[in-house]
Order: C-alpha cells, then sequence, then structure tokens
C-alpha cells in the first residue's frame, strides 16, 4: 500500500567550512559524512537518507563553493551546479559569524531556499534574533532557521520547515537506508579525512585514495587502499620518517572504518605518486572524479 508522504531531494550548499558536513551529521545522528577546518574536503555530492514516518528527505552534500584553481576545482564547482539543478528544495548553509551568499547570487532557479544559520551558538541570543528578522524580511527564503550542526540545536525545527516544501508521494528510498553508497565508498573517505586531519599545508588536498581490495564477512573486513599524491616530496610526507606518518594514518582510519562497520577491520596502506593528477581530466577520471 502507498504511504502518503513527503519526499524530495534537498541539495546542501554553502561555503567551503560552513559546515553541511556536520549539519548532515547532525541531523542523521550519525557521523557519515567527513569533516575538518580544511576547506574543500567533500569532492562530490554524497546521498544521506533521513526517513520518518510522514517524510523522507534524501540530503545530498556538496562541496563548498570555491574559485577553481585545477581541474579537479572545476569537477567539484559542477558537482554543485548539478545538484542543484535536480533538487526539490535548496538547503543553504551559511556560517553565521561570516554571512555570505556568493552561491545564491549565481543560482536563477526556481526551488525553494530555506536558510539555516549554522554556528549560531557562537553569537549574542539578540544579533541571532536580529539576524534572523533581516533575512526573513528579505522575501528569498522559505523559511531562516538559527541552528548548530554541532551542538545539533534546532535541527527538528530545521527538518520541519524543509519537509512542508517537499511534494507528496512515497518513500524514494527503503526507510532503513541511510545512505545510497557502499563501504567501500565510505572506508576511502575515511582514509582522506586521516590525511586531512594529519597533514600540513597543500599536501592533503592533492591526495586521492583508491581502494584496490576489499572483503568482508561477519566477523571481519579485509582492506586494501593507496593514497595517491602529486608529488615525490609528498609521497615522503605522507610515510614520514620510519613510515611514522602512514602508520598514523592507517591506525585512525582503520578505528574509524571499525566504528563505521561494527567489525575488525584490517587495513593496509601503500603511497604512490600520480604527477600532477588534479590538473589531468584522464587520471581524474581513473580515479573516479567523473
Amino acid at each position: 500500500m502507498k504511504i502518503n508522504v513527503r519526499s524530495g531531494f534537498v541539495a546542501v550548499v554553502g561555503l567551503a567550512n560552513a559546515g553541511k558536513s556536520t549539519v548532515i551529521n547532525g541531523l542523521l545522528g550519525e557521523r557519515l559524512l567527513i569533516s575538518s577546518a580544511k576547506k574543500q574536503t567533500t569532492r562530490r555530492h554524497v546521498r544521506c537518507i533521513l526517513s520518518g514516518d510522514s517524510y523522507q528527505l534524501i540530503l545530498v552534500d556538496t562541496p563548498g563553493l570555491h574559485q577553481p584553481k585545477n581541474k579537479l576545482g572545476e569537477y567539484m564547482v559542477q558537482e554543485i551546479f548539478t545538484t542543484l539543478e535536480n533538487c526539490d528544495v535548496i538547503l543553504y548553509i551559511m556560517d553565521a559569524t561570516k554571512p555570505s551568499f556568493n552561491l545564491l547570487d549565481e543560482h536563477n532557479g526556481k526551488q525553494p531556499i530555506v536558510l539555516a544559520l549554522n554556528k549560531s551558538d557562537l553569537l549574542p541570543t539578540d544579533e541571532v534574533k536580529q539576524m534572523v528578522e533581516k533575512y526573513r524580511a528579505e522575501g528569498r527564503f522559505a523559511s531562516v532557521v538559527p541552528i548548530s550542526g554541532l551542538l545539533g540545536r534546532n535541527l527538528d525545527q530545521l527538518v520541519d520547515s524543509i519537509k512542508a516544501l517537499l511534494p507528496q508521494g512515497d518513500y524514494l528510498y527503503p526507510p532503513d537506508q541511510i545512505m545510497d553508497c557502499d563501504y567501500r565508498f565510505l572506508a576511502s573517505e575515511l582514509i582522506r579525512e586521516q590525511a586531512l586531519l594529519l597533514l600540513d599545508e597543500e599536501v592533503p588536498h592533492g591526495i586521492a585514495v583508491e581502494i584496490d581490495s576489499f572483503s568482508e564477512d561477519d566477523a571481519q573486513a579485509n582492506i586494501s587502499a593507496t593514497i595517491n599524491v602529486e608529488r615525490e616530496s609528498h609521497k615522503g610526507i605522507v610515510i614520514g620518517k620510519g613510515g611514522s606518518m602512514l602508520k598514523k594514518i592507517g591506525r585512525g582510519s582503520r578505528l574509524e572504518i571499525q566504528k563505521l562497520m561494527d567489525k575488525k577491520v584490517h587495513l593496509k596502506l601503500w603511497v604512490k605518486v600520480k604527477k600532477n593528477w588534479r590538473k589531468d581530466s584522464q587520471q581524474m577520471k581513473w580515479l573516479g572524479y567523473k
């Protein structure tokens, strides 16, 4: 029997470091998407599925809007606008401490926009109230909600605002499904996250992770992965003295993958050089950025 629910695709967009992935993790109550203080952590759109008794939100996480400097940057910006063209609602995550609407100025779509003022917990209550009133008065937002993705503040109100704008129909995914990607992809992302957390400067942004082999049974998973870097000097940094950095990346990744899969994980990491891969369309396709 068809269930009458409100369901649809929600493009989660905003500038780099606005906290998009943190908000999605907060909405789902699980840490599914990688996040870090470094910009452009998200590289491709990822669908996370939030289901309730009368709604299903397919939250499409996108890269932060930025001025592209290479083929990878161009790919990431294209991911944003492709997502915008195919969504029912736009959820614009704005860092309330650094207001900016660059993305909205470039988008002329007709989808309703919900504005989430993230990190509002860092501002005085009166200032947040004034900000909400100001943006509501502009008239271009269907709803304005002050939130904290990190603390989980007002996320229920945010869900209510979004689902009211979605079309009525049926579930688009099974109600118990929370993502449309597999553990293989998530493992590669968790390895890349550790590189982002542990490495400095430009090195982590030039990293792409390939899963070479992935097998599992009820008790454990065996994973072999390659960390690709752009320069020979970066390879030495990722490996570290006596392999110390690679061991740190491997240990952190393995623990996070074990939490996700809820089973013992055996992880082997290798490091290879793919010279200037972010500027090479063919190498980008080989690494999965199509």
